[in-house]
């Protein structure tokens, strides 16, 4: 704690009155705070030019019930002492702040850490044995010792450590979790999100297709073909090519065959691909599970997709095992029924050669008339789903329903990453190159909110040819090409991606690039700019961290507060959010950031329309409501 030992009063006074000046405290309590801090120190004879100590750090809890106590013995009602209490605790949150970043900085010990390494020493003991009396993982406190904060479940534990070691109750946990509503409650329930457990459920009874035959490999990519080759066989509609791409995660290998087309990627080849496995293991699903009970070797065909009969058994099906939701998934494999069996350009349509691989019972008498059948019914149960509304299986907000609730959504992330950097390990070496590599991308997702993959293929070059480049300014912006996003068909098809990260970024930037990004493995074989600290190697294709998402998942469970873990994608939703917060009806504004189009922004994004222009509409008129 010696880097931040000196700070004054007076000086914590002044970073409050800047944190007025930031917007990040209302004005109006500053006066009150003030007047709160300097009855504090009158109580225990202390002047703002003295150093804050421990009054307002390991000692703060015991000395707060002793200015209480003077307060009642004054005959102050509850009201007024708990307004009190309410005023120190913010300037007790920022000294814990200020310590914390100080802490980063300087590559010292967190207050928490600092102070359980104190504890330690005091009582002479081992780690081993400090955790066996206490009643807690040796792994869990040594961890702490080295600098992890603790997660959310971890509350009793500390109650059981300040108890131990007679502090005053929360005195463990105030240096241990920063802002009032970032702080645990016990008796809190754990986030359920309904999908998630649907998901858990039914991963455990998986039936896609797991074993294709040769003869089945071989019908896919002639289709794979048809789809992607510039002057096809067969007749095909404008629309319905499918277009390859070199900018790919991974490889291909004997496992991803299907999404490649001579040496090419070919994205949508995936999405039909587990659209095709996950029919024709359901015909091969036995009776009793609800499948239609076939043989492996009767469903090796796209001929399938031509039977009226099983496509609506399944469609029921998938629709049941959804808890009677007519989701998304069922209203996309519609579409493609529809598209196989198109009159005109179907690929099934011109296809009648393929009737003779479908059982002998199934075989319909003529395939033009099952093609026609199949096509009519598919588009008009399409146009019904549509007219009827599709329901969402899954909510993909619900994680961070709480962070989007907030005023300000962005506060959130800012409170991850202050936790974030608390954690620095004092180690060094390759535990801080993939602290900073962390702290970077989730940084980098708050500014520039990009899919996994525009992240994952991120890259950067000291000649600046890079997407992630420096201008003569010293500014740095991400430049990305239309042809590499999702939606190059949609919003991205008139204009390339660069846009400017924020300026707080920078100093990340270079820190990584220069100091850590050398210590992670393949730096010196690829330019992407994230890169993984395991081997996530295929033969012939290295360098790209496959697992990105996972790992945002697993950093936003740790440190986002109450929440279970999102993905990148998550970050989208954030700052989308926190965008139309702060500017209602900014809808290009949040397009442009999140680079999409604008119709689809106010799809996603409906709920804030009535809401927060209501609020931002008497935010405006405040002065006027103040006089009533």
């Amino acid at each position: 704690m010696s880097a931040v030992s000196t700070l004054t009063f007076r000086e914590l006074s002044e970073k409050m009155q800047q944190r007025v000046a930031n917007g990040e405290t209302p004005a109006s309590a500053l006066p009150n705070l003030k007047s709160a801090l300097r009855a504090f120190l009158a109580n225990f004879g202390v002047s703002e030019e003295s150093t804050i100590g421990s009054l307002l750090r390991r000692s703060y809890y015991r000395n707060l019930r002793l200015h209480v106590e003077k307060l009642q013995a004054e005959g102050r009602d509850k009201s007024y002492i708990a307004n009190r209490k309410s005023l120190m605790g913010k300037w007790c949150s920022l000294v814990t702040h200020l310590d914390r970043i100080e802490a980063a900085a300087s590559n010292c010990m967190s207050p928490f850490q600092s102070a359980l390494n104190e504890l330690l020493t005091q009582t002479q003991t081992t780690v081993a044995g400090l955790a066996r009396a206490v009643g807690i993982s040796k792994s869990t406190l040594a961890g702490w010792l080295k600098g992890a904060l603790p997660n959310p479940r971890a509350v009793p534990s500390l109650k059981r450590l300040e108890r131990f070691f007679a502090l005053e109750s929360n005195s463990l946990l105030n240096m241990a979790y920063e802002r009032q509503y970032f702080r645990p409650v016990e008796t809190a329930p754990a986030t359920v999100i309904p999908y998630r457990e649907r998901l858990a459920k039914a991963t455990k009874d998986t039936y896609r297709l797991k074993q294709v035959s040769d003869s089945f490999a071989r019908e896919w990519s002639d289709f794979v073909m048809h789809k992607t080759e510039k002057l096809p066989e067969l007749r095909r509609y404008s629309r319905g090519v499918w277009v390859t791409t070199d900018l790919v995660t991974e490889g291909e290998t004997d496992r991803n065959w299907y999404c490649f087309m001579k040496g090419k990627y070919v994205p949508t080849a995936k999405i039909v691909w587990i659209h095709a496995m996950s029919f024709l293991g359901w015909l091969n699903r036995a009776r009793e599970l609800g499948g239609a009970g076939l043989s492996i070797d009767e469903v090796q065909t796209l001929a399938w997709f031509s039977s009226k009969r099983m496509v609506h058994r399944y469609m029921n099906w998938r629709i049941e095992r959804a808890d009677d939701k007519v989701h998304g998934g069922v209203l996309d494999f519609a579409g493609l029924v529809a598209s196989l069996n198109h009159p005109q350009h179907g690929y099934l349509a011109q296809m009648p050669e393929l009737r003779e691989g479908l059982p002998e019972s199934h075989r319909p008498q003529v395939w033009k008339d099952a093609c026609q059948e199949a096509y009519a019914w598919a588009a008009e149960t399409k146009k019904n789903l549509l007219v009827a509304g599709v329901e969402h299986s899954r909510e993909p907000m619900a994680p961070i329903k709480k962070v989007l609730e907030l005023d300000d959504p962005l506060e959130a992330v800012a409170d991850m990453i202050s936790r974030m950097k608390s954690c620095r390990p004092a180690t060094g070496g390759a535990y801080e190159a993939i602290w900073a590599r962390d702290l970077l991308l989730i940084k980098m997702m708050a500014s520039n909110p990009l899919r996994a993959k525009n992240m994952k293929l991120l890259t950067y070059c000291a000649d600046n040819t890079g997407n992630l480049y420096r201008r003569p300014d010293g500014s740095w912006f991400i430049r990305i090409e239309k042809r590499a996003f999702k939606n190059a068909k949609g919003a991205a098809k008139s204009r390339d991606y660069d846009m400017p990260v924020n300026h707080v970024v920078w100093g990340d930037i270079e820190r990584y690039l220069n100091v850590y990004r050398p210590m992670l493995p393949d730096a010196d074989k690829v330019d992407f700019v994230f890169l993984s600290s395991t081997d996530e190697k295929q033969e012939g294709y290295v360098g790209v961290w496959k697992s990105l998402n996972r790992r945002v998942f697993y950093l936003t469970r740790r440190y986002l507060w109450d929440c279970p873990g999102i993905g990148t994608h998550g970050f989208r939703y954030i700052i989308g959010t926190a965008t139309l917060k702060k500017a209602p009806g900014a809808w290009d504004a949040a397009a442009a950031v999140l680079h999409d189009e604008v119709d689809t922004v106010k799809a996603h994004y409906a709920h804030l329309r009535p809401s927060d222009s209501g609020s931002f509409v008497h935010m405006l008129l405040d002065s006027a409501f103040a006089r009533m």
